[in-house]
């Protein structure tokens, strides 16, 4: 009989997928509802409704849009599957701003900020009709562009590249890009015609690729404009007509939702059921743990994804169960340290980051700030951490859990101890930030499992690490 220990420390983030013994001891195998930062074990945040209920059935909501203007005023904007709201802040409530004539998916807005001369505007695409415009406040909407312009298409994807619009999602013209007059003298992003002084100054128009599959996402970097179509990626090089050049990018790659594309710096990362992936400007990589969630994202549900990025943190909203409305599982990439985590609890329809804040439309129609107050609407965050099986280097030995010992703050806590052939908990409060709190256990097996979940949603940060104690024995034959 001998009593060994393994010590658990610096805790990383979710890992799944690999042969046993195959995660190292700080990853868990599965966790929900935490935070990691900094190497400690913390209860995630919940969020903070800002705005009231948007009215109307939950179900048809789509998506959100938060412009600050420079004037300081801040304008929150929700698309259902009918109706363009806006909140009033006078008012304290939301205003119908838009009736649209089809039924929209969330995959058919798309909102840009610009400006049309010296007024800052905003500009939304929807697919079925023409861009719409908005110069925000109580103003109307109107509809930008022309036909004289050649800029009245129905299009849904927009961005902004070298001073000039470029658009695609045109169904009569899946495969085309379109691009807008250069603005100044007279000229702006309203005109796709071409001028007839100068070609470089023209708007105009290409078909990308040799075939006619649709263009599925747009998204400008610092120097190319990157063109997604289906099983392919297209960069556009060159500051003007005259040197415009498209050229594939050689890489092989699954085609992401383009809601599930998010540009961080100047990379564009997007999530797809092989893993997450980014453009380096060159190419395109799979980030080095970026296969991590490798099982997860073979079952979760795209079609309604929703992505957004806030400081060093990509988030990105997916559907894990199929019974959900709106997605169920936001799933959060920390940049700096390549890792995982996950958060259940509330339902996603959108996202956005406003100048350091996450904005979050949930599925109960809150606009929320997450990261913020104690709960989900409400509802207790159920937050826990479940490591590999731990074998210590041998699974010839049979191994029996005596006591965990966290150190930290907070609580209530459960300790479980998976064994494979028997299971037991312990639940308790930490004492406090470096005194040791012991979580007594009795589970039997030749691995064993640490499960460390919080109780009816309780805080709890466990900054000194967790030792898990055990007696090992031979197997008797």
């Amino acid at each position: 009989m001998a009593l060994q220990t393994i010590r658990l420390g610096s805790f990383a983030g979710v890992k799944q997928g690999s042969c046993a013994g195959g995660i190292p001891l700080n990853w868990a195998e599965n966790a929900q509802n935490v935070s990691t930062a900094g190497g400690k074990l913390d209860r995630a945040k919940g969020y903070r409704a800002i705005y009231p209920r948007v009215t109307g059935a939950a179900r048809k909501l789509r998506r959100l849009f938060i412009w600050p203007r420079e004037s300081g005023q801040t304008d929150c904007l929700v698309a259902r599957q009918d109706t363009l709201f806006r909140y009033d802040p006078t008012e304290e409530a939301w205003e119908d701003l838009y009736h649209y004539t089809d039924d929209m998916n969330a995959d058919t807005f798309d909102f840009l900020k610009t400006k049309i001369g010296s007024t800052e505007t905003l500009l939304i695409g929807n697919g079925l009709e023409s861009i719409l415009k908005w110069v925000g406040g109580s103003s109307p909407i109107a509809a930008f562009g022309s036909a004289q312009g050649l800029s009245d298409k129905a299009v849904n994807f927009l961005e902004l590249y070298f001073g000039r619009l470029f658009a695609a999602g045109d169904r009569e013209h899946p495969a085309r890009l379109y691009w807008s007059q250069a603005p100044g003298d007279g000229r702006t992003i309203e005109d796709w015609s071409a001028d007839e002084n100068s070609e470089n100054v023209s708007g105009g128009h290409v078909e990308v690729g040799t075939d006619s599959d649709p263009i599925t996402g747009l998204f400008a970097l610092s120097n190319q404009l990157l063109i997604f179509k289906k099983d392919k990626l297209y960069r556009l090089l060159g500051d003007r007509p005259g040197n415009y050049r498209i050229v594939p990018v050689e890489a092989a790659l699954t085609q992401p939702i383009h809601t599930a594309c998010v540009l961080y710096g100047d990379r564009l990362f997007f999530l797809t059921d092989k893993g997450l992936y980014f453009y380096d400007g060159q190419t395109v990589r799979r980030t080095v743990h970026g296969a991590d969630l490798g099982p997860l994202l073979q079952q979760v549900d795209f079609s309604a994804a929703a992505s957004a990025a806030c400081g060093d943190t990509l988030y990105f909203a997916v559907k894990e169960h199929s019974a959900s409305v709106h997605n169920d599982l936001l799933i959060e990439y920390d940049v700096l340290r390549d890792c995982f985590l996950l958060r259940r609890g509330f339902e996603t329809v959108d996202l956005t980051s406003c100048y350091g804040t996450l904005y979050v439309l949930t599925g109960r129609g809150e606009v929320a700030v997450l990261n913020e107050g104690d709960t989900y609407g409400g509802d207790p965050i159920a937050a826990f951490w479940e490591t590999p099986w731990l074998d210590g280097a041998s699974t010839l030995t049979v191994k029996q859990a005596v006591e965990a010992v966290l150190t930290g703050t907070g609580g209530p806590l459960k300790v479980l101890a998976l064994g494979e052939a028997r299971e037991g908990d312990s639940v308790g409060t930490l004492l406090g930030e470096g005194t040791p709190t012991e979580f007594l256990l009795r589970s039997v097996g030749r691995r064993l499992k640490l499960r460390i979940e919080n109780v009816n949603g309780s805080d709890f940060d466990i900054s000194g690490g967790v030792e898990l104690l055990f007696d090992e024995q031979r197997r008797v034959l």
